[in-house]
């Protein structure tokens, strides 16, 4: 039951670190969203500022194709970051069954080892008892 014992623990060590690791991934994800949130909102601001001044619009072309190429760029990432996730998550569901297998059949030997502690006491006290009737039977 020891290695029983360390296989549970191994394996919620396992499942700590494979949530650790979805966590980051999502964050990541997070982070790329909010990249391309603040790349759209500087385009609009940059629009913006471009039709207010005759300046800004020589060079808004440039700005707004680099940006789009950024843009791109942050999609692919963030793509990439989702299937990253997904398979994570998919390792993590996998570690948790194998947890779960693990912990079921510690609580199935435990319950086992709890019923025969439990039977042999019975039989002992039965043995006790029934000594005792025997002895108080035994004397007229």
């Amino acid at each position: 039951m020891k290695t029983l014992v360390k296989l549970v623990r191994y394996h919620r060590y396992l499942v700590d670190e494979k949530r650790r690791e979805v966590r980051q991934l999502e964050e990541r994800v997070v982070a790329l969203e909010q990249a391309i949130d603040r790349l759209d909102a500087r385009m609009v601001a940059e629009r913006i500022a471009a039709a207010e001044t005759d300046l800004g619009s020589a060079d808004y072309g440039g700005f707004t194709q680099a940006s789009l190429v950024r843009r791109a760029d942050l999609i692919g990432e963030l793509n990439e970051a989702s299937d990253v996730v997904e398979e994570a998550r998919n390792e993590l569901l996998e570690a948790f069954a194998a947890l779960k297998r693990y912990e079921i059949s510690l609580e199935r030997k435990e319950l086992l080892q709890r019923q025969s502690r439990a039977r042999q006491d019975q039989l002992d006290l039965d043995e006790v008892s029934l000594n005792g009737h025997r002895r108080n039977g035994a004397v007229p």
